[in-house]
């Protein structure tokens, strides 16, 4: 049916979907930008996480060293 009629039949059908595919590509450009800078965000909030680790990590080696120092 599709193929059957005229040129100015189908007109306003593919302006409408030329419209609609233009918000689509619209919104999922605003989606993904969202998306990257949430991972961003995360991202930042687990390197801050790691170094807070480390930082413990190296003041229980510091304590450790301290004891031991003692016991000596």
């Amino acid at each position: 049916m599709w193929n059957n009629p005229a040129a100015d039949d189908k007109q306003p059908y593919e302006k409408k979907a030329a419209k609609l595919k233009k918000k689509y590509e619209k919104d999922t450009t605003a989606y993904q930008a969202k998306g990257k800078s949430d991972v961003a965000k995360k991202g930042d909030v687990k390197k801050k996480e790691e170094e807070e680790d480390v930082e413990d990590e190296d003041k229980d080696e510091e304590d450790d060293e301290d004891e031991s120092d003692d016991n000596k």
